[in-house]
């Protein structure tokens, strides 16, 4: 099932002889209603714009994904010749064929839309659309049979990412603003979006910085004794369910987001890995039914998402990434460290106090089964203390590992400070 879910329309028109040289779609109307604005955005696979209704002023953001999207040459993926197809494909289309846009139904695409490739991503983020965390989808438009287009609310004050880096929002809020209060409204959002998504059993699978939409106001002043989550201070929102999934195991070793992101479990296999095997109880774990031989498991997919809230939570406490990779074969970087022999490197390599290192501990547990629950981490993270520090260093456990009898290498001061707001510090490429 594929191409039968879209109407049938026209016979594709043939390319305009005439281009423009940066083949861009500004000013192009969509249909009667819809003008393209500006490009916001271009990935390997679609094509973010701007676009604006012509009566109302209104703007939305229209994410172009194309229904035979490139495929792999030689095995790689060549972003920029994709990037460069995607916008050429989409411009040919609009010079001919401006008003040749249809409305899909959103009840059919959420319904059937799973098991169609180029409308998998749209069903899985219909599904949980609900949610005042994640982006409103309003319209889905069918471009021929060329593209799909998705209408979503457009979000004028950017990403997560940007907005830590490049504006400080958490480290430089005002001072008529909690920087405290700031940074766990935001943390709550993610937890209680996780949660409800694998409640209607969509694991998003790709949680970064890039992927979280914000709604900011600077001017917010919170009324005393006002809760800590605050849609009138911050409101974020999901974006991209281009990797999330429906299954709530998944197989060891499959890679899916980031590496700066991504648990232990999706980048090596754990089962044939006798560094982990001596660390965690495979047995817990079924078996992938059609690879014995192979000694895959499947692992909860909700777990990895966990995992990918512990490292955001040190992008918004921090402006830091952890480490570049969670790999347990590194045993002499960060985090073979932090596994195997010291777990209180975290708080010796950024600026963390020993309460929020022990709560950490509890997310970036190797063994999946072993991560706090959500529900858990809500109550923690509401009452948690990031600036003040009860928790003496030598009454904690899990501190150091014995398996591993030498120490972690001193590191240098310089790799010890801390530089607030460089933006090197929060690395996705």
């Amino acid at each position: 099932m594929t191409l039968d879910l879209l109407p049938l329309l026209d016979p594709q028109p043939e390319v305009p002889k005439r281009h423009n040289t940066d083949l861009s779609l500004d000013g192009f109307p969509i249909n009667d209603k819809l003008r393209f604005v500006r490009k916001i955005g271009a990935g390997t696979y679609g094509l973010i714009y701007l676009v604006e209704d012509v009566e109302t002023g209104a703007e939305f953001a229209a994410k172009m994904v194309m229904t035979d999207p490139p495929v792999k040459n030689g095995g790689r993926i060549d972003v920029d010749e994709n990037k460069k197809l995607i916008q050429r494909k989409m411009y040919e289309y609009f010079v001919c064929s401006p008003k040749n846009v249809v409305e899909l139904d959103l009840d059919m695409v959420a319904r059937e839309g799973v098991r169609c490739p180029f409308l998998k991503e749209i069903a899985l983020h219909l599904r949980v659309s609900s949610h005042p965390n994640v982006v409103t989808i309003h319209k889905v438009l069918n471009l021929g049979r060329v593209a799909v287009m998705t209408l979503m609310d457009y979000y004028d004050e950017g990403d997560l990412f940007g907005n830590i880096i490049d504006r400080g929002l958490f480290l430089r809020p005002p001072p008529w603003q909690d920087q405290q209060k700031l940074m766990k409204n935001c943390m709550l959002q993610l937890i209680d979006v996780v949660s409800y998504c694998a409640a209607q059993s969509v694991f998003h699978c790709d949680l970064k910085p890039e992927n979280v939409m914000i709604r900011y106001n600077r001017s917010h002043r919170r009324a005393p004794g006002s809760p800590l989550v605050d849609y009138g201070e911050l409101q974020i929102a999901l974006i991209d369910f281009g990797l999330a999934m429906t299954s709530n195991t998944i197989c060891c070793n499959a890679c899916r987001g980031l590496s700066f992101y991504m648990a232990p479990e999706r980048i090596v296999n754990f089962n044939t890995n006798h560094l982990v095997k001596s660390l965690v109880d495979m047995r817990q774990y079924p078996t992938v039914e059609n690879a014995p031989k192979l000694g895959a498991k499947l692992f909860p997919t909700l777990a990895g998402d966990i995992w990918l809230l512990g490292v955001l939570f040190i992008n918004i406490t921090c402006a830091r990434n952890p480490w570049p990779i969670a790999n347990i074969n590194d045993v002499n970087d960060v985090f073979g460290t932090y596994i195997l022999q010291n777990r209180d490197i975290l708080a010796s390599i950024l600026p963390i106090l020993h309460r929020f290192n022990r709560l950490l501990d509890e997310i970036f547990r190797l063994n999946p089964n072993e991560r706090i629950l959500l529900a858990d981490l809500y109550r923690k993270i509401a009452r948690i203390d990031f600036f003040s520090d009860e928790i003496r260093k030598d009454d904690e456990d899990l501190v150091y590992n014995p398996q591993l009898s030498t120490p972690p290498p001193e590191r240098p001061l310089a790799e010890r400070d801390f530089v607030p707001n460089c933006p090197l510090l929060i690395k996705t490429t």
